[in-house]
Formats: C-alpha cells, structure tokens, sequence
C-alpha cells in the first residue's frame, strides 16, 4: 500500500520509526543505483555506529533507553574522602556502572566506489539522523566525518529528510542562508562536487517542502562526466512499499512526531482522508 503523502511521510521521522525506514531508504538508494550507474562505478551500504544520545538540558536516549546497572560499593567513596593520603590507594572509587539495552544504532550511508581505481571512494550519500540534528557525540561524529570528506576528493550529497532538530548539512554559514529561504523548505538536499572546492565550497541546494515530490537529484562521480540521476521519490516508494509502515507499524490515527505547522494540518488531514478511501493523494 502506498504512502498517503506525495512526497515524504511526516510520520515516518518519529524517533521509533526513523532507524528502519533509513535503512531500507538507503538499501532502496544502493540498488537503484546499481541498476543506473556506469561501469565501472558501483554503490554500496557503509555503516557508522551511533549511541542515539541527544544532548541538552536532559541528555536522553532516543532508542532505546540507558538504565543504570550497578554502583561500585558505597563504601569506598567513605574510605575515598580522606584530605590528605600517605600512600596511594589501592580501592576503587565509586562509579555507577551504565548499560545500553540493546546494540549501537546503525547508522547507514550509501558510498559509490570506482573499481579501476582500486575501490576509490567517488561520491557519498549522507542521510541525517534525528541524533545528528541535537547536541551530542553523533552531531559531532556527522561534523568529524562531513569535514573529512569536504577536504578530500570525495563529493558530498546530503540528505536532511527531518523537519526536527538544528540544520546540519553543509555547515553554519550555509545552514544560515538556507533558513532565509521562501517559502520556507521542511527538507533539505545538498550536492557538494569535488572539483567545485578549489575557490571554496560550493553547494547546488534542493529545497523540499513537505507538501512537494521527493526530487531527483544528480549524483557526480568524476569531473566532466555525466551525472547519474537518483529519483528519491521513487526509492522512497520503494523503500515504504517493502516496509511495515501501512501494516500497523505507524498510527496514521494520531497527530505525526513531530507536528505538522498550523498552515500544513488541513493538508495533511485530506491526504490521510484520501489514502484511507483509497483516492490519490490531494495536491
């Protein structure tokens, strides 16, 4: 059964939801462009472990949860308070001991390689997490890995298919030239080429509105050859259609996480009332 929206599914970016429609949007991208792409140029699924911590006020876990296990003997903190020590301690101070239940988040991106280059990483397909877009050690992760690939030989593309959260894609000065964008865009897609960073960066910006198709993007591989496009809306179909989120797995009853505007809940409304009739998405 298909989305009820004609583009991006606003409820699909619940924290809950998030980790499985990004992998299978990103397993949808590799085998479309392994279908397109020229030989000898060929996309595969890379991995970044991320702890889903977001910072803040309250440090939290998006999934799953932290539970402290065990604190180390309250008795050693006692023996620990001495103002002056004449020889080193041999007790352990007190500590609590953290688990995460469950693994690492997995944290998928889409590389496309050139095999008659020794595998060289040509182009890098970015999807943004809701923990990339909050304060945190995977902000930080997505900064470290963004500025490495930046100053390499490697074009950029990003994916920003949140409306929550801070703007990450392409860095500060570029984050605030996008929001001075109208009509004000709800998603994000950046194309940083290789080649164009001799005189600085330069990025080609696609501005999505939640109410728009998905575009089609151009996907660079080397200087002065052709660009191979990537229909997101169409991987996106892909992506929904082989997915859980028609069978239950999302409460199209209830209000997205995160809201819609005030100005998108009447839309938003009659694209549900006709998905549920079994109509066309309104436009």
């Amino acid at each position: 059964m298909p989305s009820p929206f004609p583009g991006m599914d606003p409820y699909l970016e619940a924290p809950d939801i998030w980790p499985d429609f990004h992998d299978a949007l990103a397993a949808a991208m590799r085998g479309e462009l392994n279908r397109t792409l020229p030989r000898p140029y060929y996309a595969r699924l890379e991995m970044r472990p991320e702890v889903g911590i977001v910072g803040g006020d309250e440090p939290r876990r998006i999934v799953p949860d932290v539970t402290a296990v065990k604190p180390r003997d309250p008795a050693t903190a006692r023996k620990a308070g001495l103002a002056i020590l004449d020889r080193p301690r041999a007790d352990f101070s007190p500590s609590v001991r953290m688990r995460l239940h469950g693994e690492l988040l997995r944290h998928r991106l889409v590389e496309i390689r050139d095999a008659s280059r020794g595998h060289a990483l040509v182009s890098l397909i970015e999807i943004a997490s809701p923990s990339n877009k909050r304060p945190g050690p995977d902000r930080q992760a997505y900064r470290t890995k963004q500025q490495e690939i930046l100053q390499s030989e490697t074009s950029l593309i990003e994916l920003d298919l949140l409306r929550s959260g801070e703007r990450l894609i392409g860095g500060p000065w570029f984050i605030e030239s996008a929001g001075r964008l109208e009509p004000r865009p709800d998603y994000l897609v950046a194309v940083n080429r290789a080649w164009e960073r001799e005189a600085g960066l330069e990025f080609e910006l696609i501005v999505v509105r939640l109410e728009d198709s998905l575009p089609c993007i151009p996907v660079p591989l080397r200087k002065d050859e052709p660009e191979v496009p990537l229909d997101l809306q169409y991987v996106f179909q892909q992506a929904y259609d082989s997915g859980p989120y028609a069978r239950g797995a999302v409460d199209y009853g209830s209000p997205p996480d995160p809201p819609v505007r005030p100005d998108q809940a009447d839309w938003l409304a009659g694209c549900l009332d006709h998905w549920r009739s079994g109509s066309t998405v309104p436009e």
